[in-house]
């Protein structure tokens, strides 16, 4: 493993990562339906075992982990089971996933085989280095699991469905505004409404102009 101190983010922009994004969800059969069957992508299409783990979400605080090996993900087992976490889960996997297909060369280098070698590392980073790495891989998670076109129809299907239940003032783009179309588009997608709201803002739909 190299010095923790001198690692350095590597440069991946919005547009490398959402080309990245889009070609995988488009390469594979799990990635053509919605909700994106992010597990399946992972586990058949990619051919990596999902592994559950006790720990992860109290210990950690994160639900999913790329191992060193490349070719498994820890998955906190009780995420794993419970329907009321299944949307942190798979945005957490598709997070993984994003490492794996931008962060290659950095999490094979690391070679680690528990998640507490991964943390000790990654705990000595620079702050702000290991924040783009982050940035990066949940930048790649929303793009794989909210495809911009159908975001953009969805919209337009929570603008009107607003409209004609007597919202007339909601074009005032506030947070309640955000809240209310979010919140209506978000199963369509398997993610939550605040991951939506992000997409909304990312892709430039919000506020509508």
């Amino acid at each position: 493993m190299t010095d923790p101190r001198q690692f350095k983010a590597p440069y991946n922009p919005k547009e490398r990562i959402w080309q990245e994004a889009d070609r995988l969800r488009a390469g594979h059969p799990a990635g053509r339906s919605l909700p994106v069957r992010v597990l399946d992508l992972a586990e058949f299409d990619l051919g990596l075992d999902l592994i559950p783990a006790d720990g992860l979400r109290e210990q950690l605080d994160i639900e999913a982990l790329l191992m060193g090996d490349l070719r498994s993900i820890l998955v906190d087992r009780h995420a794993f089971i419970s329907p009321r976490l299944e949307y942190r889960l798979r945005f957490s996997v598709a997070h993984e996933i994003g490492h794996l297909v931008l962060h290659r060369d950095i999490y094979g280098g690391l070679k680690h085989a528990t998640a507490k070698e991964w943390f000790d590392y990654i705990s000595a980073i620079p702050e702000v280095e290991y924040g783009w790495v982050e940035w990066q891989a949940y930048e790649f998670a929303g793009r794989l699991l909210v495809p911009p076109e159908t975001l953009r129809a969805a919209f337009q299907t929570a603008i009107q469905t607003a409209e004609a239940a007597g919202y007339a003032d909601w074009l005032a783009a506030d947070e309640a505004a955000l809240d209310y179309i979010a919140t209506r588009v978000a199963p369509k997608f398997g993610v939550s409404a605040e991951v939506i709201a992000k997409r909304l803002r990312v892709e430039r739909l919000w506020p509508p102009t």
